[in-house]
C-alpha cells in the first residue's frame, strides 16, 4: 500500500472531521445563541464539543479514525437528540421539571464519558483480538 496515499486519507479525515465538529458548534451556538446567557451554562454546552475537537489533535486518536468516530458518536448523538432539543426549550422545561439545572450538567457529562467509554472498550477488544490472534 502507497504510504503517501494513506497520509493523504488521513489527513482528509482529519480535516473532514474538524470541519463537521466546528460546523456542529456552530449550529449548536446559533440554536442556542437567544436561549442560553450563562456563562456556567456556555461551559456545560462546549466543553464536550471542545473535547471532540482536541481530540483530532491527539496521536493517540490521530493514529485510529475508529477512535475519534467512538469517542464523537454519543457526544453528537445525544446532542441531536436529547440535549440540544431540550436545551430550545430550557425555560419552559426549568418551569416544569426540579431537576433541570442537574440535567443540564449530567446530559454533556454522560455523553462525553459515553464516547471515552466506547473508545477503552474498543481498546481492550483489540488487546483481547490480538492476544488470541483473532481476525488475522
Amino acid at each position: 500500500m502507497d504510504v503517501d496515499a494513506l497520509q493523504g486519507m488521513t489527513m482528509n479525515f482529519t480535516a473532514a472531521y474538524r470541519i463537521f465538529t466546528a460546523l456542529f458548534m456552530l449550529i449548536v451556538t446559533i440554536g442556542l445563541g437567544m436561549t442560553l446567557n450563562d456563562f456556567t451554562s456556555m461551559i456545560y454546552v462546549f466543553v464536550p464539543l471542545l473535547l471532540m475537537l482536541v481530540s483530532s489533535f491527539i496521536p493517540f486518536f490521530k493514529q485510529r479514525k475508529l477512535r475519534l468516530i467512538m469517542f464523537a458518536a454519543p457526544i453528537v448523538i445525544l446532542y441531536g437528540f436529547g440535549f440540544y432539543p431540550w436545551l430550545t426549550n430550557f425555560q419552559e422545561v426549568a418551569v416544569s421539571s426540579s431537576t433541570s439545572t442537574l440535567d443540564f450538567i449530567i446530559i454533556p457529562l454522560w455523553a462525553t464519558l459515553y464516547g471515552a467509554g466506547f473508545v477503552v472498550l474498543h481498546e481492550i477488544a483489540l488487546g483481547v483480538a490480538r492476544a488470541f490472534n483473532w481476525g488475522r
